[in-house]
């Protein structure tokens, strides 16, 4: 379980690298990026930041990937220049796949709900409305 100070760092570098990705990084590939959330090791030494494309595709994901990849030094420098720790958080990109994986729940439970027949299609076999039971 991750300590008070650990989760208090991990959204100041959430905050602190939406906000370079949105304000100050040129790179095209990494428009859109958006940062899921952040989890810092229990010695506060490696930060997992977990990101979702906002553009579809395997190419636009493997594109923001090495962007992201290209850009790791900056961002780490940013992050030990603004944090009051010993040591600069070692930064990992990993892709977060949350995002697809409740898109396609949501797919799944339409394809259901467009299965199911109406309540009006259902068979009243076996079943006795209130008035018909006195």
């Amino acid at each position: 379980m991750p300590s008070y100070r650990a989760e208090r760092i991990s959204q100041q570098i959430h905050q602190q690298v939406s906000i370079m990705l949105e304000r100050e990084m040129a790179d095209p590939r990494l428009a859109g990026t958006n940062i899921t959330h952040v989890q810092m090791s229990g010695d506060l030494r490696i930060a997992k930041i977990f990101v979702a494309p906002n553009r579809a595709g395997e190419q636009a994901t493997r594109e923001m990937m090495d962007g992201l990849a290209h850009a790791q030094g900056y961002i780490r420098r940013q992050i030990a220049g603004s944090l009051d720790l010993r040591f600069a958080p070692e930064i990992r990109f990993l892709l977060d796949h949350a995002i697809e994986k409740g898109e396609h729940f949501l797919r799944v439970l339409d394809e259901l709900h467009a299965e199911e027949p109406s309540p009006s299609h259902i068979p009243t076999k076996g079943r006795r409305r209130k008035a018909d039971r006195r």
